[in-house]
């Protein structure tokens, strides 16, 4: 096998550490993400009656927003 030119995999950021904007953004969407998925799960329960769509779209809408958030608002503030 040929050896591979490894080293700029292992370089150091230019951007530096990660700012607490950008970890609080990460917890925040992975939240939305998680609680959507759990929420999405309770709107599948027949016993709900006529409020099944409605949970079941409110976890779906959580879902998208935590995807949403990390790929358009990071990179529009510049994090």
């Amino acid at each position: 096998m040929a050896k591979q030119n490894t080293q700029g995999l292992f370089e150091e950021s230019s951007q530096g550490a990660v700012s607490a904007v950008t970890a609080v953004v990460f917890v925040l969407s992975m939240v939305l993400v998680v609680g959507g998925f759990i929420l999405m799960s309770y709107g599948i329960q027949p016993s709900l009656g006529a409020a099944e769509l409605w949970v079941f779209a409110g976890g779906l809408a959580a879902t998208i927003i935590g995807f949403v958030v990390p790929f358009t608002l990071l990179p529009a503030i510049g994090k």
